[in-house]
C-alpha cells in the first residue's frame, strides 16, 4: 500500500524535506520524490543515501539500504510513502496527522491519495 502526495504551493523543497523526515522516522515506510531523481547517479548506494538523509534525523546505514522506493512508485506525484507491511487504519491516520503537522508551518497544501 502507498500514499501518494501532491504538493501545492511553496516552499516545495522544504515540504519535501519535511516529508522525508517523516519517512525516516517510520521504520516500515519507504519513500521516493522527484528531488532524488535528479541527484547523484549513485543514489542506490547505501552510503550516498545515508549522507543524504543523516541531517534529517536518526537514520542508520542499515535503514538506508531499504528506505528508497522504486522511481515508478511516484506515478507523477511529488512524494510517495510506501509501506513495507500492510498498515492498519490507525497507521494511515497517524501518517496524515504527521503530514498535517509538518506542512502547516510551511503553508504548503497537499492532497493524499491512498493506493493498494
Amino acid at each position: 500500500m502507498k500514499a501518494l502526495i501532491q504538493l501545492y504551493g511553496p516552499p516545495y523543497t522544504q515540504a519535501i524535506k519535511a516529508l522525508e523526515k517523516i519517512a525516516i522516522e517510520s521504520p516500515h515506510i519507504c519513500l521516493m520524490n522527484p528531488l532524488l531523481l535528479h541527484e547523484d547517479p549513485y543514489i542506490r548506494a547505501a552510503d550516498w543515501v545515508y549522507n543524504y538523509f543523516k541531517g534529517l534525523g536518526n537514520v542508520t546505514l542499515e535503514r538506508c539500504q531499504n528506505i528508497l522506493a522504486e522511481e515508478k512508485q511516484l506515478e507523477g506525484y511529488d512524494f510517495v510513502f510506501v509501506w513495507m507491511v500492510k498498515p492498519e487504519q490507525g497507521y494511515v491516520n497517524e501518517l496524515i496527522n504527521k503530514i498535517d503537522a509538518a506542512l502547516k508551518p510551511l503553508g504548503t497544501m497537499y492532497t493524499f491519495t491512498l493506493k493498494k
